[in-house]
């Protein structure tokens, strides 16, 4: 693997975000609490991979953004799972999210420090795997009846669920498969970026229906509300 082609790969991740910040933002009155989360959830890496240069121009560590997104990130995608969950179990999300960031900080200041803070990444696709697990037991018992493909959250937990559980598995054997890799860590990331376009493939798709549903539900509104005004002429 090259370094020109793990560039063009980091590349088209950065443009698939965009494109997924981008449709869960069109018509954003009109869209569900969780897609505009979700939005921002994947507008933060492309802000923070083009930040990075900033950091580094000033001398300062480089790792800052990602220590910064994996904060901000897991705090919402507990909140898009909160508000999934109507807001139940209010007390256990906090307790979840106050503890992660003790953890985060307690990584950054005394473990792993400012480098790649694997710990904490790992403990972020742990929690989140969690999160879609129970999402699909509750989607299964309480909507049986529904067709899952006309469902936004199973496509977006889904390809959460896919790519948390693969980069969990990188993160906590990371010394072992750089080693097996000869060290080569391109090859290594390389993985863990082909999960994440596999990922933004699959939530791409569970967006797009969201917003068909968006517009589908905006036009029949927009139907009912022409056909009282003829009426009342």
């Amino acid at each position: 693997m090259t370094i020109e082609k793990f560039l063009m790969i980091v590349t088209i991740i950065m443009a698939l975000n965009a494109l997924t910040a981008l449709l869960s933002f069109l018509f954003y009155r009109r869209r569900a609490v969780q897609i505009k989360l979700l939005g921002w959830y994947f507008l933060l890496p492309v802000l923070g991979f083009y930040s990075t240069d900033l950091y580094h121009a000033k001398g300062m560590e480089m790792n800052i953004p990602s220590n910064i997104l994996l904060f901000v990130s897991f705090i919402l995608i507990s909140r898009i799972y909160y508000i999934q969950f109507q807001k139940q179990h209010t007390r256990i999300f906090i307790v979840v999210n106050v503890l992660f960031m003790i953890f985060g900080l307690f990584n950054i200041f005394f473990i792993q420090k400012m480098y790649f803070n694997s710990y904490t990444a790992s403990i972020s696709n742990f929690v989140t795997i969690v999160y879609c697990v129970v999402y699909f037991y509750r989607l299964l018992t309480d909507l049986p009846e529904q067709h899952l493909q006309r469902v936004p959250m199973f496509w977006i937990s889904t390809g959460l669920l896919v790519q948390s559980a693969g980069a969990f598995f990188l993160y906590l054997f990371t010394a072992y498969l750089t080693k097996f890799f000869f060290n080569d860590v391109l090859i290594y990331w390389t993985f863990h970026n082909l999960l994440q376009i596999l990922e933004l493939v699959v939530i791409i798709i569970g967006v797009s229906v969201d917003l068909k549903n968006s517009i589908a539900t905006s036009r029949q509104g927009y139907s009912t509300f022409s056909s009282k005004e003829n009426s009342l002429r």
